[in-house]
């Protein structure tokens, strides 16, 4: 049958070290137990006049139901770690490839899809493990009630109100504890899924910075295994209080066999046995209904998940990217000339039809430098900046750094050189990849910028980010000096600002960073400050004019 085509199995098959022959043992155990349950209820009823017979009988109830529920628990339980494991596992690789992805995919792919991926079908995955291993037990004993309705009654049907609200009632009773758990759990993966905003968010400055991309990951890596702990418990203790309603309906139906005859012998013999057949029957029954589409939502979730990281290795061929590897004190930190030979680079449609054009740009930035890109809205500056920032490769032609033409395995190191606050700048919560953070520079940077009653840097964490935009530019702003690269460039960082740090940032900022060696590269539309710069390029419709 379709139903069972499997990527689910596959999912199992791929991702788990465990293997799954004692949960499927115990749930087949679980099952058969379940099935002589019915078989031995009523042939203690037919032995009702025996007072010895029935105390067998109920010794062998009793064995029989601590087999199903030994079974049972083992198998939900089991499945329940195998399933959270695999899935911290699929969503930590995905995420690590993603952040080794390229921008352009990325801002093509569109972010609301990955996190419908990493969050929505995971989570459908992880919420079916337990419905799906219960629908098998629950497939096993509804096959030994069939046989056995089929043998006394095909029209055989009876509800047992009490039993389903006195199991419900149970569930509820319980369930107080169980939230506070859940909650708790909750507040864990929302921290994960706000790491993995950062890793979308800020994935520009992570390409930048390959230290900074290592430490958040690393702690990215922590939430996902403390996320993980935290939903195997809340998940088994749902498991337990499952297991004990179920438990109470079985009293019952005990209660009813081996108390209710003594007190009413009037009953009918197959009246009673119909009964207890079809109460084993409807929970099996409804269970396996109401697992059909779950399971065939997690399949579709699995494959969905497969699909996007099938996405990101394609993109990642395609495009020769190689892993983030630990920044080392050999990278190149110095250059003098990087030069633009005929560069050509255009967004395409999803048939590959050019949209837009940027280029051929022949330039050359060199070191101390202050160079402004001028022009009006969609001419192209963004798109410019970056290719110069490595973060698009150029289609046509090539850049050079000094004599070494860029290839796509030296990207990674000439990236480093850059620090950069774009219009869509991310603000992450921790100065990541900052291995020695000076207090005292952090605190005048913080006070020079007017952000001292404002924020602060607590460790390596930033206490708010939760500002004004003018604020936030001013608080990457530094981030970026406490980073001390070689490049700056900043894409209309001035435009949020009031008159008196935009004069600030023209007339004292950048002749301070030059004084220092840096290199400046700023998009601005603030022609009062042109003289500022040591030349001006202008931009218009993706190519640079006089």
């Amino acid at each position: 049958m379709k139903f069972f085509d499997i990527a689910l199995f596959n999912l199992y098959r791929q991702e788990s070290t465990v293997s799954g022959a004692p949960i499927v043992g115990m749930a087949i155990i679980s099952g058969v137990a379940n099935g002589f349950l019915l078989g031995i209820i009523n042939a203690a009823v037919s032995a009702v006049s025996s007072t010895s017979l029935n105390f067998r009988y109920l010794l062998m109830f009793a064995i029989a139901m601590a087999i199903f529920v030994i079974g049972k628990k083992f198998a939900l339980t089991r499945g329940t770690i195998v399933s959270e494991n695999m899935i911290r596992k699929v969503r930590v690789r995905i995420s690590d490839k993603i952040r080794n992805s390229e921008l352009l995919f990325i801002e093509s792919l569109g972010k609301a899809e990955i996190y419908t991926r990493l969050t929505q079908d995971t989570n459908l995955i992880s919420q079916s493990a337990a419905i799906i291993i219960n629908a098998c037990q629950s497939a096993i004993m509804l096959f030994f009630c069939m046989l056995y309705i089929a043998y006394l009654s095909k029209a055989a049907f009876f509800v047992s109100i009490i039993a389903i609200v006195a199991g419900a009632s149970l569930y509820l009773y319980n369930r107080e504890t169980a939230i506070t758990e859940l909650r708790e759990t909750m507040r864990k993966e929302t921290q994960f899924f706000d790491l993995l905003n950062h890793i979308l968010d800020g994935f520009k400055e992570l390409k930048i910075n390959r230290r900074k991309s290592n430490h958040l990951f690393k702690f990215f890596e922590e939430i996902a295994i403390a996320a993980e702990r935290l939903k195997t418990k809340t998940a088994v203790m749902f498991v337990s209080e499952l297991t004990f309603s179920q438990i109470f309906f079985y009293i019952l139906i005990a209660i009813n066999i081996f108390l209710l005859p003594r007190l009413s012998p009037s009953h009918s013999e197959l009246t009673i046995r119909i009964t207890a057949a079809i109460l084993f029957i409807i929970g099996p029954l409804e269970m396996l209904v109401q697992a059909i589409p779950i399971f065939t939502r997690a399949n579709v979730a699995v494959e969905n998940i497969y699909e996007l990281e099938s996405q990101l290795d394609r993109a990642r061929e395609a495009a020769g990217s190689q892993d983030l590897k630990p920044a080392v004190e050999e990278e190149r930190k110095f250059f003098n000339r990087i030069a633009f030979e005929s560069v050509v680079f255009y967004y395409c449609d999803k048939d590959g039809t050019p949209l837009f054009t940027v280029g051929p740009i022949t330039l050359s930035v060199h070191r101390g430098e202050i160079v402004f890109v001028v022009g009006g809205n969609g001419s192209g500056k963004s798109t410019f900046l970056k290719l110069l920032t490595g973060l698009y490769y150029p289609i046509l032609g090539g850049i050079r750094l000094d004599n070494e033409y860029l290839g796509k395995k030296t990207y990674g190191a000439y990236r480093e050189l850059f620090s950069i606050i774009f219009t869509d700048f991310h603000l992450f919560d921790r100065l990541y990849g900052l291995e020695k953070i000076d207090n005292e520079k952090v605190k005048e940077l913080l006070k020079l910028m007017e952000l001292s009653n404002k924020t602060e840097v607590i460790g390596d964490v930033i206490t708010k980010t939760d500002l004004s935009h003018g604020q936030r530019q001013r608080l990457a702003m530094v981030v970026a000096l406490l980073e001390d690269k070689e490049i700056y460039v900043f894409d209309e960082w001035a435009a949020g600002q009031d008159p008196e740090f935009k004069k600030y940032f023209y007339e004292v900022l950048l002749r301070d960073l030059r004084s220092k060696g840096k290199t400046i590269i700023c998009a601005t539309h603030d022609d009062r400050y042109f003289d500022r710069a040591d030349r001006v390029l202008k931009m218009e419709f993706g190519k640079f004019v006089e």
